[in-house]
């Protein structure tokens, strides 16, 4: 007990290596995953059955008739990046831009457990998958490594529907809407509370996320799935606050 609050009082920097052991080793995190996923494909089901279902705060009136979709992230929903964040980790360095874009180039990313069975699933529903990632990639591109990563995984994917970071800004509400547009968003599947719902700069504090997830409690299990991320996320860059 005595480890375990010492290790609360340390700073994140300083025990990086404990939550990728657990995402790289446990079976807890395993289990976790492929729990999220197989809730995401029983609420797929009755999200279809349901013309006024939707998942997405941006969708707007008279949506109904719109064909389905499903909105997910990619890193660390679909693509496992542990291996980058135990070298890290192993070094004993954070984030690392030069890192990480060495990372992605080698398109070497494993799946999220349970993540390509449900993607195959929503697809064989007729279910459009759409990615919605806060990497800088290139959809149309083939060569790009991020195709190459989602097509090496036989992860169903289109140009279309790969809608990667533009500008300096993360959040995902535009893209999100955009996609609402076309489509009636069954589910959002992320890693992140950012993938669901956008935090103001005035409201991203422990205390302000709490007060903005409150009224969504609900989504959660039902609309929204949420995969375990305990290696990195917007809540770590809270607690830097």
């Amino acid at each position: 007990m005595r480890r375990f609050f010492f290790l609360l009082a340390l700073p994140l920097a300083a025990q990086p290596e404990l939550p990728v052991a657990w995402v790289r080793t446990s079976v807890e995190y395993a289990a976790l995953s492929e729990q999220a996923y197989r809730g995401a494909a029983q609420a797929l089901e009755a999200a279809l059955a349901q013309p006024q279902w939707t998942a997405a705060l941006e969708q707007k009136p008279g949506f109904a008739g719109l064909p389905p979709a499903v909105i997910l992230d990619l890193d660390e929903t679909v693509l496992d990046n542990s291996e980058h964040q135990a070298a890290l980790a192993a070094q004993r360095i954070a984030f690392d831009n030069e890192k990480w874009n060495a990372w992605v180039a080698q398109a070497k990313a494993t799946a999220v457990p349970g993540a390509i069975e449900f993607l195959k699933f929503a697809q064989m529903r007729g279910v459009a998958l759409v990615y919605v990632t806060n990497r800088t990639c290139k959809a149309d591109d083939e060569n790009d490594p991020t195709v190459r990563n989602l097509r090496r995984l036989g992860a169903p994917w289109s140009p279309a529907r790969l809608l990667c970071r533009t500008g300096s800004g993360s959040d995902k509400s535009a893209r999100r809407a955009a996609v609402a547009e076309s489509y009636r968003v069954l589910l959002l599947v992320g890693d992140d509370f950012q993938d669901f719902v956008s935090v103001p700069a005035e409201q991203n504090s422990i205390a302000g996320r709490r007060e903005i997830l409150a009224p969504h409690r609900q989504f959660f299990g039902q609309r929204w799935f949420l995969l375990p991320n305990p290696m990195y996320g917007s809540w770590e860059r809270v607690l830097q606050r």
